[in-house]
């Protein structure tokens, strides 16, 4: 089986990118949209970037920014890729791979081409979905380099790799329960899984 690429998203903290650095992930993602929670300055993500070699470095846009704010941060030499949002409607061209959200109940495989890494991302659990829904999804992974951004638990997680040839997976870090200290135990597990 191949190796499933990782990218974990909304990282804003040097404990989680120090684990998932180890954990081998292939991408970290620093949210860039001021104002909201998990917001990390340019000089933030630099400086956690500093403390952390393996992963590639990926700002994360939802698409409220102006085009020219996203192409300033890309140009300061942040970032080996890109991550937009649903809302996001850029210009193409920003020399870096694309990582582009898809809500995956309103997504065709028309609606992907052209995204270097298209995300299917959906509210609905993994554990409840419908003979359809694998079907959906099986057919839409098949485009190839496509990843999955869906909430499944470690149980969850062998039924979707037997099922499906998964290509890449978004995890979440999530807070420090303290300075420097969060407990990975669920995370432990996921990563288990996926090295068996």
């Amino acid at each position: 089986m191949q190796k499933i690429r990782i990218k974990v998203s909304k990282v804003d903290n040097l404990t989680n990118a120090r684990y998932f650095a180890a954990m081998g992930v292939d991408y970290l993602g620093f949210c860039c949209n001021t104002g909201t929670e998990y917001y990390c300055t340019p000089a933030r993500i630099q400086e956690i970037a500093s403390w952390v070699e393996g992963p590639q470095i990926v700002p994360e846009f939802e698409g409220f920014q102006e085009e020219s704010e996203v192409r300033a941060i890309l140009n300061s030499g942040i970032g080996h890729a890109v991550h937009f949002g649903v809302l996001a409607d850029y210009s193409e061209g920003f020399n870096v791979p694309v990582f582009r959200d898809f809500i995956f109940e309103n997504t065709s495989a028309e609606d992907m081409a052209g995204t270097d890494f298209p995300v299917l991302r959906t509210d609905l659990p993994l554990s409840q979905f419908s003979g359809a829904d694998w079907q959906k999804l099986d057919h839409l992974i098949k485009r190839g380099q496509v990843y999955l951004d869906i909430p499944f638990t470690p149980e969850d997680l062998p039924g979707l790799l037997e099922k499906l040839p998964v290509y890449g997976i978004i995890l979440r870090g999530g807070k420090e329960e303290k300075k420097g200290f969060k407990s990975f135990g669920e995370m432990d597990r996921i990563f288990e899984l996926l090295e068996d």
